[in-house]
């Protein structure tokens, strides 16, 4: 049986070997002042900066991460999905999504690309 740190060290260095460090730098700071449905729904939003792409690729992992540990609706790689998901169900789950988010999105970055 593996401990909640284990699962999401796993889960983060499959993800975040292709994802720049400044990207997913930015993501934390988003959730806690924004929420996490609005940090989702930016990094799905169109246009942005040259990041922009590796911010989107951080939520799409972190939305698979939170569906493989029940937080969110199944298959929810997708944002829109993880966004419809969240919303439908009761704050506590969102609370206890946004706390995993914000652990798995530090395995994510301590694993990513420092920027060159």
């Amino acid at each position: 049986m593996h401990n909640l740190d284990q699962i999401r060290a796993a889960a983060a260095i499959k993800d975040a070997k292709d994802l720049k460090r400044s990207a997913i730098a930015k993501l934390p700071s988003l959730i806690l002042t924004n929420g996490l449905l609005s940090a989702a729904a930016f990094a799905d939003a169109e246009g942005g900066g040259d990041n922009k792409d590796h911010l989107k690729r951080a939520m799409q992992s972190t939305a698979k991460h939170l569906a493989s540990s029940d937080l969110a609706p199944a298959n929810s790689g997708d944002i829109q999905t993880l966004i419809q998901g969240l919303t439908q169900r009761d704050s506590l789950n969102l609370q206890r999504a946004t706390a995993e988010a914000l652990a798995y999105l530090s395995y994510l970055k301590r694993f990513s690309q420092k920027d060159a």
